[in-house]
Order: structure tokens, then C-alpha cells, then sequence
């Protein structure tokens, strides 16, 4: 009993011993700690921001006009009567992080240790989509749009490295209805069967 407890003593030293000499576990800096920026070099904040983004909650909640940060009434670069459609987003920490823990003052993406961190989001994204369009006899159209996005790695269909697992439409005076033919994966599937890594 007492070499059992003199054996435990000791295991438990040699594994103090070994953290202590590993060094000081690197700190992350997060949204409340202050000093990330968004790719514009703006500060982040806690809570939604005035373009619809909640970083913290890995959520965004605007439209297309606000999905890249600017109110021009473009999205990225592309205008359209589609501006001003309302955008949800939800994602995956993978995704995007909600913390900096490479120490760039951004927002990480993919994991730690990955091949694409801390650049290349990984994980799965969501968008919802809902507006409303006048059609070809001058009536007004409701619509909503839902897809699912994961990270596969190379060789995905979608740039590169990504798959669409799920596209639901609801536009009546469209024609579109339901989940699209092609895809229908339930769940999110990463480190299932969608990731390739």
C-alpha cells in the first residue's frame, strides 16, 4: 500500500514536473479581451454589430447589402435586387473562431493544427435566405432559401473544398420547392462523412 502511494506521489510529480517544463499554455485572445479586427481592420465587438454580425455567437443576422460589411447596396462587389434580402448565417467554430489563438489579431478559421488554419474555414456554415421580388407580370413574390455548406477538403465541388449537403427552396411563383434533388444529407457531417482530412 505504502509503494502504491509512494508510486501515485511520484507519477503525480513527474507530470507537474513535465507541464511545468512545457512552458505556459499559449491564451487566446478573445472578443471581450479587445484588439481583433475584422478583414477591414475594424474593432470587434460583443453582441451584433451594425452590420448584423454577432462574432461571439458565431452568428450573423443582416442582408446580402451588410454580409460584407459596407451599406452600398452591393454584396461583394455584385449588385442586384437581391441587396436587400434579409441574410441569416450560422457556423461552425471551425468556421470561424470566435477567438485569436495565433496571435494575427484575427478571428481564427479552420482548427488548430490543420493544414489550412488559421486561414481556410473548415466545418460547416448555414444561410437562410428570405425576400421578395416583383416576377415577370409585376406581382410582388415572397421567397426563402436554405443551404448547408461543409468543409471536405480538396477536390470539393464548390471552391475547391467544399460541398453543398443541403439546398431547400420556397419560391412559389418560381417553381422551386423543397429540398434540391441532388443533395440531402441530414445533419452538418463534419469528421463524419463529408471531411475528407
Amino acid at each position: 500500500m505504502v509503494l502504491t502511494t509512494i508510486g501515485m506521489f511520484l507519477g503525480f510529480l513527474m507530470l507537474a514536473s513535465s507541464i511545468a517544463l512545457a512552458g505556459p499554455i499559449a491564451k487566446c485572445t478573445t472578443i471581450k479581451d479587445g484588439g481583433l479586427t475584422d478583414s477591414l481592420g475594424n474593432p470587434l465587438e460583443m453582441g451584433f454589430d451594425q452590420f448584423g454580425y454577432n462574432y461571439q455567437a458565431r452568428e450573423f443576422n443582416g442582408t446580402y447589402d451588410s454580409a460584407d460589411r459596407k451599406f452600398d447596396g452591393m454584396y461583394y462587389g455584385q449588385s442586384g435586387d437581391f441587396a436587400d434580402d434579409n441574410l441569416s448565417m450560422k457556423w461552425s467554430d471551425d468556421w470561424l473562431s470566435n477567438q485569436d489563438c495565433n496571435g494575427d489579431g484575427k478571428l481564427d478559421r479552420g482548427a488548430p493544427g490543420s493544414s489550412g488554419y488559421p486561414n481556410t474555414s473548415q466545418g460547416w456554415t448555414t444561410n437562410h435566405v428570405e425576400g421578395d421580388y416583383i416576377d415577370a407580370d409585376g406581382n410582388s413574390q415572397h421567397f426563402t432559401y436554405f443551404i448547408k455548406i461543409v468543409w471536405v477538403g480538396a477536390g470539393g465541388s464548390l471552391w475547391g473544398q467544399y460541398e453543398i449537403i443541403q439546398e431547400v427552396y420556397n419560391d412559389p411563383a418560381g417553381g422551386l420547392h423543397g429540398v434540391k434533388p441532388k443533395v440531402s444529407a441530414p445533419g452538418l457531417g463534419l469528421n463524419d462523412q463529408w471531411t475528407q482530412q
